[in-house]
């Protein structure tokens, strides 16, 4: 493995973090979808921290970036981290660079006391699927994952 880093975002950064998210828009089928603007990722991660963004390098050349926000149980009265986005580019994929992620993000939570870690994977995402179930992660198969947004969530304030 090359020189592997985990670094924050930086204000620099946010443009090739924009080219990043529509390759990874792409990726997903979901280029359609992508509003964000390098306006938005500012406000999100850098002026309000509603987030956490960090670039991955190999050798100082950016090769993708992980997103996650803090959450929380009310049943477990603990605290969590949900990952929005790791994504790697194709050409460095399979060279260990998730499992470093995942233990970049596993050194966080036993830093801060943090007792669970969750994310979504698509299920047309096999590579994905048998990456996590290698990290015994568990498939929460009795949850589904809703939406509000648009026009439907604008509904809301006409009820």
């Amino acid at each position: 493995m090359k020189n592997f880093s985990i670094k924050p975002l930086e204000k620099e950064n946010l443009s090739e973090l924009l080219t990043m998210l529509k390759e990874f828009a792409a990726y997903e089928n979901k280029l359609a979808y992508l509003k964000c603007d390098e306006t938005k990722l500012s406000n999100l991660f850098l002026e309000n921290e509603y987030a956490k963004a960090f670039i991955l390098k190999e050798n100082e050349q950016i090769i993708g970036y992980l997103v996650f926000f803090y959450t929380i149980s009310s049943f477990l009265g603990e605290r969590g981290i949900y990952i929005e986005d790791i994504y790697i580019r194709e050409n460095f994929r399979k060279k260990g660079y998730g499992r470093k992620v995942f233990e970049f993000i596993g050194k966080l939570c036993q830093k801060e006391n943090i007792a669970m870690l969750s994310w979504v994977c698509l299920n047309d995402n096999a590579q994905g699927i048998n990456f996590y179930e290698k990290l015994d992660a568990t498939h929460l198969k009795n949850i589904r994952t809703y939406r509000l947004d648009g026009q439907n969530l604008a509904k809301l304030n006409d009820l």
